[in-house]
């Protein structure tokens, strides 16, 4: 594995790699790298001739452990891992890529700027690395659809493949933010999947009031008492508007406190 720092580093890998008719499998990952993002890179080398994974610095704060990351890419045989020192890659920088309507609503509104951030990096990281594929993990249901969304307007010649959300055996999805949480705050965390589950059961049967459906996912939440809703939303799954009636492809998303730590989580409908 070829470890890369800085952007002519990684341009020199991506050459050497291009020169041996390799096809790229990229997937981003930020901060400490966890079980799902792992599941991407196995997905991608299954898949792709190389693979190139990118880390960067996360704007939360939770730093990476460089042995452990650097471990963990052998194993999964990563070919170029790319990580650049904080401010080659992320802000500040004056030029951004926002996706209109999309970027500013559900954790685009919790977390102001964050999503026309990241829309900004991937769309950097996609041209140093220029890759067939671009491996995204359905856990962050609206960052796949901002991504999905500026990939076709801006016409970029990228794959982009959604693999399904890597859960723990009691439901909750894998996240670095799980880390945070206390033994009753972990227990307590499962209500987010318990919405969720409940959005798409309520689907299953036949339901395609999006207010009740809204109205399942609420009350899983609030029934926990360490538990505070940030929101609940279900939405177009291209557009991200809330629907009335649930008729054509749609996602159930939750956001919610426990005790510090915020946690996400969603399901496709549809």
């Amino acid at each position: 594995m070829e470890v890369t720092r800085g952007v002519d580093d990684l341009r020199d890998a991506i050459l050497r790699l291009r020169r041996q008719g390799h096809a790229l499998g990229f997937v981003p990952t930020t901060g400490l790298v966890h079980s799902g993002q792992l599941s991407l890179m196995r997905r991608a080398r299954g898949t792709d001739g190389a693979l190139v994974v990118s880390n960067l610095a996360d704007p939360t704060g939770a730093m990476t452990e460089e042995d452990r990351l650097l471990a963990l890419l052998e194993i999964e045989g990563v070919d170029v891992a790319f990580l650049p020192a904080a401010g080659v890659v992320d802000p500040p920088y004056v030029t951004r890529v926002t996706v209109d309507g999309l970027t500013g609503r559900l954790e685009g509104a919790s977390r102001p700027g964050y999503l026309d951030e990241v829309a900004t990096t991937v769309m950097k990281l996609l041209h140093l690395v220029g890759p067939a594929r671009l491996y995204l993990g359905q856990k962050d249901a609206q960052r796949v659809v901002v991504v999905r969304r500026m990939l076709t307007d801006l016409f970029v010649n990228v794959e982009l493949v959604v693999c399904p959300i890597a859960r723990e055996t009691d439901g909750l999805a894998v996240s670095a933010a799980n880390m945070g949480l206390s033994i009753e705050e972990r227990h307590a965390a499962t209500c987010l999947y318990a919405a969720v589950a409940a959005a798409e059961a309520a689907y299953d049967s036949g339901e395609r009031s999006a207010e009740v459906i809204r109205a399942r996912m609420t009350d899983c939440i609030g029934a926990e008492r360490l538990a505070r809703v940030d929101y609940v939303s279900v939405a177009d799954a291209a557009l991200l508007s809330e629907l009335t009636r649930v008729d054509g492809q749609a996602v159930a998303m939750a956001a919610a406190w426990i005790g510090h730590t915020r946690l996400t989580d969603n399901v496709p409908l549809g």
